[in-house]
């Protein structure tokens, strides 16, 4: 290996090693916690043979397309109300986090409360339950969020996962099929 192979290796590596540590969970929690990732396991029942899991991802509620908010209502709930999913995942870019013109990104609080609030009618209109909801975090809900349960983390406060405070890096969900058998026996 030349001499400029070596030296570009090792230039990049620190570099490499830095984007790493600012895309794990962990570089984004309060400065001063623990490093290892806190782990958190659920279990829920599911009847019948077949567990339904449903996914939905990149909502980006906008206070500058507030109809967004109450499609999210308005179609979601209907769905689950049939589907009748053991579990729903919300995965990313909850919020826009958009200047209205596009050009910057920044939290905004209203967009947080357009989904808690939507989230609520969900849960009232379809009979889900709210523990059977899980959203996840995407790059427009970290946009200039210096770390988790930061003044400007809204996440941390508005999301399912905070009203149902979880705040564990990972989690592990089980599906438990119950299966009911019963002999009837006629004498």
């Amino acid at each position: 290996m030349g001499s400029r192979a070596l030296f570009f290796r090792l230039l990049h590596l620190p570099i490499l090693f830095f984007s790493f540590a600012l895309s794990s969970p962990s570089s984004l929690l309060i400065p001063g916690e623990a490093d290892h990732a806190r782990v958190a396991r659920e279990t829920f029942q599911v009847d019948g043979d077949v567990a339904w899991v449903m996914q939905i991802s990149d909502l980006h509620l906008s206070k500058y397309y507030p109809e967004r908010a109450s499609d999210l209502a308005t179609l979601l709930a209907p769905a689950l109300g049939v589907i009748r999913p053991a579990l729903l995942l919300i995965t990313g870019d909850i919020t826009d986090a958009k200047t209205k013109d596009k050009t910057s990104s920044r939290q905004d609080e209203s967009e947080w409360i357009a989904y808690r609030n939507a989230m609520n009618e969900v849960v009232l209109q379809s009979g889900i339950e709210k523990a059977r909801i899980f959203d996840i975090r995407g790059n427009h809900d970290k946009y200039g969020v210096p770390y988790v349960r930061h003044e400007l983390d809204f996440f941390s406060k508005y999301s399912v996962n905070a009203e149902l405070n979880r705040t564990a890096d990972i989690y592990s969900i089980s599906l438990l099929v119950c299966s009911l058998s019963l002999s009837l026996s006629q004498e």
